[in-house]
């Protein structure tokens, strides 16, 4: 991608319909890429939609209290 979008955890958590702490635990674990700018966590959106795939619990909240409610037919 030639310009990513970053997006912080907090918002990442509002997107997605998960908490922030799991964001951070996820960030923590290693199993969500972030890259650290200003001293903060910076989320590339891709890399968001595409580990909100990834487990079918998420995969529910991302699509019921995140930006899937608003999503007819994911293309990723």
């Amino acid at each position: 991608m030639s310009n990513p979008i970053y997006v912080s955890p907090s918002l990442a958590s509002k997107l997605t319909g998960i908490s922030e702490r799991s964001m951070r635990r996820a960030i923590k674990n290693k199993e969500l890429p972030a890259t650290i700018i200003k001293a903060r966590y910076q989320i590339d959106f891709y890399d968001l939609l595409l580990w909100s795939e990834k487990l079918p619990n998420r995969k529910t909240k991302r699509d019921e209290f995140g930006l899937g409610q608003y999503v007819e037919k994911w293309k990723i």
